[in-house]
């Protein structure tokens, strides 16, 4: 018998692969709410003329369809006077995008923190620490 065998089997120890089930569902309803307050934020925000100096004007305004496309189908001219008939937009998605961006990195940055905090230890209850000790190189 060799010095480290053993006949003894060691059961595994359990894999942590899943998600905690609350876990996922705030990601769920993140992934909904995040969406829908950044459009309406951007709309609240170009309805204030929020970045007329970075957004050109024209994207202030309703959109124009052009005859081509409405005329292609009944359905796409539906959808496309429906979109004509939203004011501003143009301006309203590009500022939902930027808020989306922005909000999107703050809980990022939150939740990072957040689990920092309060994970469990990196190491196990049998677990010791590496050693901080610098070696030199080894030379012959």
């Amino acid at each position: 018998m060799g010095k480290y065998g053993s006949r003894v089997k060691k059961t595994p120890m359990p894999k942590r692969n899943t998600v905690n089930p609350y876990m996922r569902g705030i990601g769920c309803l993140l992934m909904l709410i995040v969406p829908v307050f950044s459009y309406a934020a951007g709309d609240a925000l170009a309805d204030r003329g929020f970045g007329y100096q970075l957004i050109p004007r024209e994207w202030y305004g309703n959109i124009t369809i052009p005859p081509a496309v409405a005329n292609f189908s009944s359905i796409i001219r539906t959808v496309a006077n429906f979109l004509a008939g939203i004011d501003h937009l143009p301006a309203t998605l590009i500022l939902a995008v930027v808020v989306l961006i922005l909000l999107g990195g703050l809980i990022s940055v939150i939740f990072g923190w957040l689990y920092a905090l309060f994970a469990p230890s990196q190491y196990g209850p049998t677990d010791v620490p590496p050693p901080r000790v610098k070696t030199k190189k080894y030379k012959r």
